[in-house]
């Protein structure tokens, strides 16, 4: 089968295209900056980016499949434009050229923050309204998306949209952010730890699944993949227990943090950095769905997820191995 992939250098790229090579398959990806070493004869690259048109036409061209992606993210307080626009037109560029080129079947990774989180004590499953419509917002921008690929849906071309949670596994090269906190912690460089959690799914179950989504799925339909959620303490007190030394880090009163953003934004002016945190960035945490039901795709993908124990202690070992922690 002939692949077109966006976002294939990132995280969740990464982890899945080795996959996809292993099982035979011709690989199209999207890059703005090919790479210096030599392709492998089954990957070409493509290059351009979610907004040209014309690199996007190529990219589709003669593909079986396409797998959706890219993104641009952001935990901003700030309206976002840019984003809203890149997310929501490169997605709508993209559908409407694969429809034209006869792709058989387009796969759009969406987001779990495209729906809504509230009420997070109730049970969210893929019925669940929409992000609510903020102003340029990030999560609106992926619920925008999700529903601009799934009109698509018919007219010879088949969609299916895989939502996941929060990301984490090993193979994070960059690290991702929530690769960091990992680092950060099995360091002991974090003295406090913020109330709320996010449900956590391994980079690999969700790499598995896209690629169960190839020929598994119903056309038309969205699939949650989440694993379990966790407090930050929990995950704090699950990397104290692989690295044999007890966590108990006191969480800070959410008062207090909110009343230090000042200063937090204050220091990222000076800097030149980004903020080590935003107020959208503590709203994910405290406001996370404790009750992602991720039955739909365990019977129709056969999404398995692992345990974030396994996941965690995967994930330490591989950045000891390549040196992000020793």
């Amino acid at each position: 089968m002939k692949i077109a992939i966006t976002g294939a250098t990132g995280y969740i790229g990464t982890v899945l295209t080795p996959l996809l090579l292993a099982n035979g398959h011709q690989l199209q990806l999207l890059t703005r900056r090919p790479p210096a070493v030599a392709p492998l004869p089954a990957v070409t690259f493509v290059p351009g980016d979610l907004l040209d048109a014309a690199a996007i036409r190529q990219l589709v061209s003669g593909a079986d499949a396409v797998i959706h992606l890219a993104a641009v993210i952001s935990v901003s307080d700030q309206p976002d434009e840019q984003l809203f626009h890149t997310n929501t037109e490169g997605t709508r560029l993209l559908v409407t050229a694969a429809q034209q080129a006869g792709v058989k079947r387009f796969i759009h990774v969406s987001s779990v923050t495209a729906y809504n989180q509230v009420p997070c004590d109730e049970p969210l499953n893929e019925q669940r309204a929409a992000a609510p419509d903020t102003h340029y917002g990030y999560d609106r921008s992926k619920a925008v998306s999700q529903a601009i690929a799934l009109a698509h849906n018919g007219n010879g071309m088949e969609v299916i949209v895989l939502a996941p949670t929060a990301v984490i596994g090993p193979y994070d090269q960059r690290p991702s952010l929530i690769g960091k906190a990992v680092i950060s912690l099995y360091k002991g460089r974090i003295p406090a730890l913020f109330p709320g959690g996010v449900d956590f799914v391994d980079v690999r179950d969700v790499a598995q699944a896209i690629v169960n989504a190839l020929t598994m799925g119903t056309p038309g339909q969205a699939y949650l993949l989440g694993g379990a959620w966790h407090s930050l303490t929990a995950l704090s007190k699950e990397i104290g227990i692989i690295k044999g030394k007890k966590s108990n880090l006191p969480v800070l009163p959410v008062w207090l943090i909110f009343g230090m953003l000042p200063l937090v934004k204050g220091l990222a002016a000076i800097t030149g950095g980004a903020p080590y945190y935003t107020r959208q960035s503590v709203y994910n945490l405290l406001y996370s769905n404790k009750k992602i039901d991720h039955s739909n795709a365990r019977t129709a993908l056969q999404f398995q997820p692992r345990s974030l124990s396994v996941t965690l202690q995967d994930t330490i070992q591989w950045f000891k191995q390549t040196g992000k922690l020793s």
